[in-house]
């Protein structure tokens, strides 16, 4: 838990499909965290991981997170609608 008492903010690097994500960056540089779909600064949600292809199709919103223990996260997502 965070000083709040909240718990503390997930990487998307973690997220699945059914996940939804806040941009708490800009669009050009985003930076993602899982949080709860029903939440007002939920930005995105994961429809699936495209990390082995590398790529997302056209209709979808993609996101990469570099680096980590097991390579580059690919999420292919869609804008939720509040």
């Amino acid at each position: 838990m965070t000083d709040d008492g909240t718990p503390p903010a997930e990487v998307a690097r973690h997220a699945v499909a059914g996940d939804c994500l806040e941009n708490s960056g800009t669009h050009t540089k985003p930076v993602m965290f899982t949080i709860p779909c029903n939440d007002a600064k939920a930005d995105y949600k994961v429809m699936f991981s495209a990390t082995a292809q590398g790529k997302c199709p056209p209709e979808f919103d993609e996101y990469t997170e570099r680096g980590g223990r097991n390579g580059d996260t690919t999420l292919c997502l869609t804008q939720v609608r509040h």
